[in-house]
């Protein structure tokens, strides 16, 4: 398994401390117990925003959060794109509350007064292998076949729990669409076996330029976007310019017929819109951004353009 070589982390979303040192106890009287490093927190709110951030291995849910669900909160981490296992722990065995947290996402289901530390190890042992093996499935369905980039499918949830995300804290992000210049040009050329080889190349720079929090993915031919995070129209419009540049020094390699290797220089038209100032509506988000890549191409190619109501007007698009 992936985490014996490693601690495993562990957050505890509980709202009662008793319960806390219940579970920490029962770590505790594990041989291995050093091997697990438990984290808590209190609220709804505060394990959500641990969630998103993916800093632990495991997460032990409460099933009553106060006021709030341990089941909602399963549920948000899941549409989240949450992939690190959920195991949801109650106070109370009902045969309705166990088959609800299976069939929204969690791995098990354990109850505090059953619980020892034979069994929790063992409980989220289980969790992490049946995760790591769903997960390796998982990417198979959400991943482009020839870039290995996201596909459409998992840009559009990633786009709108990016909205909810976006909408609940007041924060701003930015969408990136961009195509390869004069790329049919390359493949009248060469043919669509090099034309592939070079989508396979652009899309691992994309992959090396952005970060973990983003999301590269690719839409379409030889079109791809990005979803930038937390990051205002203004500076993505920085980060574009700085990946255009990249895109632009690359050394891209092709083989041709002869099977001899033949530089190719690439570059790249990109649009930019942003959340929330052009739109809170994740198409039409994806529609401005390509106005504004339709503007780039008719600019001469090779650079970023930024979404605005009046270079869409001067443009002529309606």
């Amino acid at each position: 398994m992936e985490h014996h070589l490693k601690n495993i982390r562990i957050l505890l979303i509980e709202d009662d401390e008793d319960d806390y040192h219940l579970l920490r106890d029962c770590l505790r009287e594990q041989d291995n117990h050093s091997a697990f490093e438990l984290d808590w927190v209190m609220t709804y709110q505060a394990g959500l925003k641990d969630i998103e951030r993916g800093d632990h291995d495991v997460y032990l849910i409460d099933h009553y959060l106060g006021a709030y669900s341990g089941l909602d909160l399963l549920k948000e981490a899941v549409q989240a794109g949450c992939q690190a296992p959920v195991i949801i722990v109650t106070g109370q065995s009902d045969r309705r509350i166990d088959q609800a947290a299976l069939t929204a996402g969690a791995m098990d289901y354990l109850v505090k007064g059953n619980l020892d530390g034979q069994l929790l190890e063992r409980s989220i042992r289980y969790a992490l292998e049946r995760s790591r093996l769903l997960k390796k499935i998982r990417e198979l369905a959400v991943r482009d076949a020839l870039t290995g980039l996201y596909n459409r499918r998992e840009l559009h949830r990633f786009l709108e729990y990016e909205i909810i995300k976006s909408k609940r804290y007041d924060h701003a992000f930015s969408l990136l669409l961009m195509d390869i210049d004069h790329f049919k040009e390359i493949n009248d050329q060469y043919g669509h076996r090099v034309g592939d080889e070079i989508l396979q190349q652009v899309a691992q720079v994309l992959i090396n330029q952005t970060r973990g929090c983003d999301l590269p993915a690719r839409y379409g031919g030889d079109e791809f976007i990005i979803v930038l995070p937390e990051t205002p129209a203004v500076q993505g419009w920085v980060g574009a310019e700085r990946l255009r540049k990249v895109v632009e020094s690359v050394n891209f390699q092709i083989t041709d017929e002869k099977g001899e290797l033949e530089r190719i220089e690439i570059t790249m038209s990109m649009g930019l819109a942003g959340y929330p100032d052009d739109s809170e509506v994740g198409e039409q988000l994806i529609d401005l951004a390509d106005q504004a890549l339709y503007i780039a191409k008719h600019k001469g190619c090779n650079q970023v353009v930024r979404y605005t109501a009046e270079q869409v007007k001067e443009a002529g698009i309606k």
